[in-house]
């Protein structure tokens, strides 16, 4: 079980990230990581295609691939028990919505020619600004399903104390105004398993590798709270026609799927109609919690 010490607590309320070491158990990460290569090529095969990542893998132009996948073990993780439980912490709140789950691999011979700059996410993560205060704040996860190190394009962070008195509106930072922030960055390195959580408001940046014998490949999961609806990223409806979605939907817990806006057991929503046409839509889907908290 991850355990959010008080000193990472501290980080993530100061610094606005912060690294927790082993959070997916290692079956689980094990089962995950024989999954991923049905989705990304092994650096050897990436160096056979000549880094196109081209015949059976998606093109580097294609988008990447979204929750729900078509891997129950990758699946497993995006609303895995211990990610949930470590959202509710660093946010302060069990009323969370999940907002993204997307998985991305990155390779030496991979130049990807963006995010070099230092930069912050919530313009592509809110329709407003950040508020750091409890049932505003969002907090995206990178999972690690490969170890991580400094040369193999882990994430460069600064610290939210040296940025916080920055023009919100510059989200993006140039080299030459903020030479002393690109000087001295800390670097989120970790091994397979672990979660780097940092606020949307944190600017951060990537960074190329050289070693071709290695890839990153890592999972990004957010959160946001349920009622503040001017965050996103992804609309899990939008999937409603994906056999993707409905093998989830029947393989989840109500506490996963009121994470993707199912209303929990006891809502208002549920009567005998809701009951037996979501019955209807998802036939494997244990609906007793459901039906026993609607008597």
């Amino acid at each position: 079980m991850p355990v959010l010490t008080p000193v990472l607590k501290q980080r993530w309320d100061t610094d606005g990230w912060c690294i927790v070491p082993e959070v997916i158990p290692p079956i689980e990460l094990a089962a995950a990581q024989d999954a991923m290569r049905y989705h990304f090529p092994t650096p050897a095969e990436m160096a056979d295609q000549g880094g196109s990542g081209s015949g059976k893998w998606h093109t580097w132009d294609a988008p990447w691939p979204e929750f729900p996948f078509h891997s129950s073990r990758l699946n497993a993780l995006i609303l895995h028990d211990h990610v949930v439980d470590l959202a509710e912490a660093l946010l302060d709140t069990k009323d969370l919505a999940l907002y993204m789950g997307i998985a991305t691999a990155k390779y030496a011979h991979q130049a990807s020619g963006y995010n070099q700059l230092l930069h912050a996410d919530y313009p592509n993560h809110m329709l407003v600004v950040p508020r750091h205060a409890p049932g505003y704040q969002q907090v995206e996860f990178f999972v690690y399903l490969t170890d991580v190190a400094a040369e193999d394009g882990a994430t460069r962070f600064v610290s939210w104390q040296k940025t916080k008195d920055i023009p919100v509106e510059r989200h993006t930072l140039n080299y030459v105004d903020y030479a002393e922030l690109y000087g001295d960055p800390s670097i989120a390195a970790a091994p397979a398993g672990s979660v780097v959580a940092y606020r949307p408001d944190v600017y951060h940046r990537s960074a190329d590798f050289t070693d071709p014998s290695r890839y990153r490949v890592m999972l990004h999961v957010s959160f946001r709270h349920r009622e503040a609806g001017w965050g996103g990223y992804q609309a899990w409806p939008f999937r409603g026609f994906s056999p993707e979605l409905a093998k989830y939907v029947q393989q989840a817990t109500p506490r996963q799927l009121a994470l993707m806006g199912v209303p929990e057991p006891g809502h208002p929503y549920w009567n005998e109609a809701t009951l037996a046409g979501v019955q209807a839509r998802y036939p494997d889907l244990d609906m007793r919690p459901w039906r026993d908290a609607a008597r």
